[in-house]
């Protein structure tokens, strides 16, 4: 089939193919009835402020470049991409682009990718994935965060949602899968 028929899969990044900090996943939002921005949300942040360049190459530069990868991350997006085109969607400031695209360089992930969007709208996290799932037609999405994955879950989109303490025990909705670890995720891929 060919690449552009292939429907759209994206994977969050922070706490689905990259470690949190001290591996504790503490940004989990457990908001299950957000509801998605008003339209027109995608709309970018602002212009480029001095201080932009510093930042990134700075703090985000610190706060993205040194995180380990998951186990299977790599494989995860390989396996992924048998059946769809493979974007990473990360809620991740846009000011560490390159930090970002450096990092998934050195994990062996960047080659498989269709592309990387992060967030320069201003908007929140769940809001911010919810407006690019619906502008790009992404069907599939694998994420760590309980609000996101509901309200994607919501508006018809399929989550795979990566097992961490912080999102358990929530009543999800339809939609929602939950997944153990990356390699329940590859089996789940394969049978697909």
């Amino acid at each position: 089939m060919s690449e552009e028929l292939l429907p759209l899969l994206s994977f969050d990044l922070d706490g689905v193919l990259a470690r949190p900090p001290f591996g504790r996943n503490l940004t989990i939002n457990r908001n299950l009835h957000l509801e998605p921005a008003p339209s027109g949300g995608l709309a970018r942040a602002g212009s480029a402020r001095p201080w932009d360049s510093l930042l990134a190459a700075t703090y985000y530069r610190l706060r993205y470049s040194l995180r380990p990868a998951l186990p299977l991350a790599a494989e995860v997006v390989a396996a992924a991409t048998r059946e769809h085109r493979v974007i990473v969607l990360t809620a991740r400031n846009a000011r560490g682009r390159r930090s970002t695209e450096s990092w998934l360089e050195r994990q062996g992930i960047a080659s498989h990718l269709h592309d990387l969007v992060m967030n320069d709208s201003g908007l929140a996290p769940p809001q911010f994935k919810r407006a690019v799932v619906e502008a790009l037609g992404v069907v599939r999405h694998v994420e760590d965060d309980a609000a996101t994955a509901a309200l994607l879950a919501r508006n018809g989109v399929a989550v795979d949602l990566i097992d961490w303490p912080r999102n358990r025990g929530l009543s999800y909705p339809a939609g929602v899968t939950r997944r153990a670890d990356l390699q329940e995720l590859i089996d789940s891929l394969a049978g697909s």
